[in-house]
């Protein structure tokens, strides 16, 4: 006849263990372990009406020294709408991609930047927008605009010497927006 320990420690042993490790597996999937590289964000821009024609991000700015203060957004932010207000029409304004200028790989020709499409729906024209940013005409003092953000997975792909690659946490993207006349701003043409 076959006798069982039934000892808790050896209960323990197979058993916590085990649980132990899974617990501990499960804690760091959500850092960098198997970030979600197809992950959703949801919008962070919004209209500012403290200074003309000028966006906020709900997420902040990056107040870290030696930083850009650009604005923070998110990875996979779709079909965004955010209220420009209070352009001057008939003027150029644009902001840069600060993303750009970050380490990148030989495919970085293919590259669009952090800002995956931009469309003016209403009170603007001739939207351009390139791995440097994006600019776009004022027709009126309130422009309409549409915007995505590329995924995670597809930014880390053109910026894969980044050493930590996190895509759960906001990252500082564009500048703030400016007019043509001033130094830094992207041309309409």
């Amino acid at each position: 006849m076959r006798m069982r320990n039934s000892s808790p420690l050896v209960y323990w042993c197979r058993y916590g263990v085990v649980w132990a490790l899974l617990h501990l597996m499960a804690g760091t999937a959500n850092t960098s372990m198997f970030p979600d590289r197809y992950a959703r964000g949801t919008c962070s821009l919004r209209k500012e009406l403290e200074e003309n024609c000028q966006i906020k991000s709900k997420l902040g700015v990056n107040q870290t020294s030696g930083s850009f203060q650009g604005l923070l957004m998110e990875f996979g932010e779709t079909d965004c709408v955010v209220s420009i207000e209070q352009c001057y029409p008939n003027t150029c304004y644009s902001f840069r991609d600060l993303t750009s200028q970050l380490p990148s790989g030989f495919l970085q020709l293919g590259s669009n930047g952090f800002v995956k499409s931009f469309q003016i729906i209403s009170g603007g024209k001739s939207a351009n927008f390139t791995k440097d940013g994006v600019s776009f005409f004022a027709t009126s003092s309130k422009v309409l605009v549409r915007y995505s953000t590329v995924s995670c997975q597809e930014f880390y792909r053109y910026h894969g010497k980044i050493p930590l690659q996190k895509c759960n946490v906001p990252i500082e993207a564009i500048t703030t927006i400016k007019a043509m006349r001033t130094p830094n701003a992207l041309s309409c043409s």
